[in-house]
């Protein structure tokens, strides 16, 4: 069997996400599919390319140097596509992804105003590898996520990045009259009191910064609930049976659903704006980026804890804009 374009793209989706059913999301394909074209992969090349592992889907020493070349051959098209195109406006709507709360609406509206933009097209993945994986592959052209501050790197080859926040605390959502509501701030221990809902534990970054940094408190989070759902969440949330996490900027609705900061800022993300290198988009992102910060910059007033936030620390770090 030849290998083709799509087989690359599939074995460097696999290694980006380091996991088959994250990849086959980015690839927009089921698992099964994906499981057996890895297969046929592995008898063409004559030996195995990945193995499970704690940490996820790893390649072999084969596998490496496999996808070491498959990046290398896709960046190669990926330029010839460039220098093809990079002179020209984009000729569809501009895809926009990631996972970032009012961003994503506000900065698509911007988009849609400007003249060079053929309209946008709004998708979601909470799972920031997955989104960025989307960029490498070329199905997004931007993509704003939030990187939790955990060791291991996830933003792929192939994807540029600037900073939009370096160090966004996260905050708690409670029900208006939930006990925790009465203070302006929440000690972190405290949330080990009540319900948590949240991701399941382990499944993405996101949770598994979670559960260090509660290790590291001594914090043991009591979580009967995982909602895949926004809209369940936010249910459990104003029925009183459950705390959640928020990004620091949701809004405030006093009479059912209120944003706390947490005592200390013991949790805290870095919110990144990413594109590839090379196309019509990134030839214009210090002018998108620069719009996003002031997008970002206009959110005071979103709620108590965001402006006292803001006003002590948020605004000093906010890159230039």
């Amino acid at each position: 069997m030849e290998l083709e374009l799509r087989h690359l793209r599939a074995l460097v989706a696999v290694a980006d996400t380091r996991s088959l059913t994250r990849a086959a999301r980015v690839l927009r394909v089921s698992q099964p599919a994906l499981s057996g074209l890895l297969r046929r992969v592995e008898r063409s090349v004559g030996g195995l390319l990945f193995v499970r592992s704690p940490t996820g889907c790893v390649p072999t020493p084969l596998g490496a140097d496999v996808v070491a070349e498959a990046r290398t051959v896709l960046a190669g098209v990926s330029a010839l596509t460039e220098r093809i195109g990079e002179q020209r406006a984009p000729a569809g709507p501009l895809r926009v992804g990631g996972y970032c709360g009012f961003l994503h609406l506000a900065v698509s509206r911007w988009l849609r105003d400007q003249p060079w933009c053929h309209g946008v097209s709004v998708q979601e993945d909470q799972d920031e590898a997955v989104a960025l994986a989307r960029v490498a592959a070329g199905s997004l052209d931007l993509a704003l996520v939030y990187l939790p501050p955990l060791p291991d790197a996830v933003v792929p080859d192939g994807v540029g990045s600037v900073v939009v926040h370096p160090r966004e605390p996260v905050f708690v959502i409670l029900a208006h009259d939930h006990p925790l509501a009465r203070s302006r701030t929440v000690p972190f221990a405290g949330l080990a009191e009540h319900p948590w809902a949240d991701d399941p534990p382990g499944t993405t970054r996101w949770s598994a910064y979670l559960q260090r940094v509660c290790r590291r408190h001594g914090v043991a989070l009591d979580q009967p609930h995982r909602p895949q759902c926004l809209a369940t969440l936010q249910d459990l949330v104003r029925a009183g049976m459950a705390v959640a996490p928020a990004l620091a900027t949701r809004e405030d609705l006093p009479a059912t659903i209120v944003v706390r900061a947490i005592e200390g800022a013991p949790l805290w993300q870095e919110l990144r704006l990413c594109y590839r290198p090379g196309t019509p988009v990134a030839a214009r992102i210090g002018e998108i980026h620069d719009a996003v910060v002031r997008v970002y910059a206009g959110r005071q007033g979103c709620s108590a804890a965001f402006d006292h936030w803001w006003r002590e620390r948020g605004r000093e770090l906010l890159p230039a804009g």
